[in-house]
């Protein structure tokens, strides 16, 4: 299955793609539907949402990876890993991403649960792992037609080798997961769940993983 595949670097033209993927696979995340409380704008609103989060993200260095189908050029799945600085968000970057118009067609509050929650998690993973210092695992995703093939396992193993074979000062990289099977997945990679327990978010609450390993 290796050989079938190509990991590479996200480029610009493929960003509204890797959005349609990642809306696809995460419209029925709870955490998301926390964020846009009207049912009918979730799809409109979580499609915003990646691809301002693609843009930002790669913004001045690429951090997004997509996995391909090598004889197609398909893109298969895509994940995301953040370095322990995390990404530097300017307010030309908010308004290049157009957040005036989104406030227009889905409202302030959104905007607000996005933020705070989005913060809020980043506490708590920051609580399990006992560092402020770690890689972050994010956006990760095989398309479900090609689930179950090893698709998965091998591109997260590969990136983190080749993370590994920089020798960086950070040694830790966390996650966050909303799904048992997930746990096993990553569990598999040699990942350690750190704890479970619902994430209590205003009047709203969804159950999460925490997950780290060690690089």
């Amino acid at each position: 299955m290796e050989n079938d595949l190509l990991i590479e670097k996200i480029q610009p033209n493929e960003f509204d793609q890797v959005t349609t993927i990642l809306t696809d696979a995460f419209i029925s995340n709870p955490a998301y539907s926390i964020i846009f409380k009207n049912k009918d704008q979730l799809k409109e609103g979580l499609l915003w949402l990646f691809k301002s989060n693609l843009f930002i993200l790669n913004r001045h260095e690429t951090l997004t990876s997509v996995i391909k189908e090598k004889h197609s050029g398909k893109i298969i799945g895509t994940f995301t890993i953040i370095p322990p600085q995390g990404i530097k968000k300017e307010l030309s970057d908010y308004l290049k991403v157009g957040i005036p118009g989104f406030i227009m067609r889905f409202g302030i509050d959104p905007l607000f649960r996005m933020l705070k929650l989005d913060e809020y998690c980043k506490e708590l993973l920051t609580k399990s792992i006992e560092s402020n210092k770690y890689y972050y695992l994010h956006m990760v995703v095989v398309q479900k037609e090609w689930r179950g093939k090893g698709i998965g396992s091998y591109a997260i193993k590969s990136a983190l080798e080749k993370l590994a074979s920089t020798n960086p000062s950070c040694k830790l990289l966390g996650l966050t997961t909303q799904l048992p099977e997930n746990v096993i997945f990553y569990s598999k990679l040699g990942f350690d769940k750190l704890d479970e327990g619902y994430v209590y978010f205003k009047k709203d609450k969804y159950y999460n993983y925490n997950m780290k390993i060690r690089l």
